[in-house]
């Protein structure tokens, strides 16, 4: 059978009445006050105990300590233009990555960020694609791949050479739209970040920052208010590519 607060509360007021006289003093019943603060206690408590029993979930943050990936970082000069590129072990074999519109014209120079520059062996041109891959001797650190179909909303970090100032820098954000042979980003990067890397939480290759798309048009009103009206961020998935020998 079920008590009542109320008949819990005489009960108890009867049990500590019997408690006093047993002990011979005189029973004073607890003022509302004091009923309250006691109650509040006891709430807080309840609470303190329940809180404990859920941890926050932590969302993993891209690999993007810089001493571990320095070395794998490249700034590519072709003529008078810059970009970026790098490192990535393919098949076993270490080579450095860019985009085709990066050395378009003029002879390629490569450079990791110690100052050593690249002896960059044959040349493959992706198919059909804004990509090229030069051949590299010797073991030296490099990007894994990543595999799978990556997610919206996965963090990534890009590194490269932002505006083509010769420099490193890094840029975080998100993945916002998949598809089969490019992923779009909200990750901030411009010009010079062409070639750059974009990784994934785990410090993984998903994809190479190769253009933006000025959507921009006032004239469309269903893209009012939306993140289409504006500038967007694409990278190059990178497998699958079907590569030609020059």
């Amino acid at each position: 059978m079920k008590m009542t607060a109320g008949i819990r509360s005489c009960a108890l007021a009867l049990v500590a009445f019997a408690v006093c006289a047993a002990q011979g003093q005189s029973y004073q019943r607890p003022s509302p006050l004091e009923e309250f603060r006691a109650r509040m206690i006891e709430l807080r408590n309840g609470l303190r105990v329940a809180r404990g029993q859920f941890t926050k979930k932590k969302v993993p943050n891209p690999k993007t300590r810089f001493e571990e990936v320095k070395d794998k970082l490249v700034v590519i000069v072709c003529g008078e233009k810059a970009g970026s590129g790098f490192i990535v072990r393919d098949g076993g074999r270490p080579y450095l990555f860019t985009n085709a519109h990066v050395v378009k014209t003029g002879a390629v120079m490569a450079y990791r960020l110690d100052g050593t520059r690249l002896a960059l062996g044959p040349r493959d041109d992706a198919i059909g694609r804004d990509m090229v891959r030069f051949a590299l001797d010797g073991a030296m650190p490099a990007f894994d791949l990543a595999g799978g179909v990556p997610n919206i909303g996965d963090p990534v970090v890009v590194l490269g050479n932002s505006d083509g100032r010769g420099v490193v820098t890094e840029i975080r954000g998100k993945v916002i739209g998949v598809g089969p042979r490019e992923i779009e980003v909200d990750a901030a990067f411009v010009v010079g970040n062409s070639g750059s890397p974009v990784l994934d939480r785990n410090g993984r290759v998903i994809g190479i920052a190769t253009y933006l798309r000025d959507c921009r048009n006032d004239d469309d009103w269903s893209k009012t208010n939306t993140r289409f009206n504006g500038i967007r961020r694409f990278a190059l998935r990178l497998l699958g590519t079907r590569w030609s020998r020059k």
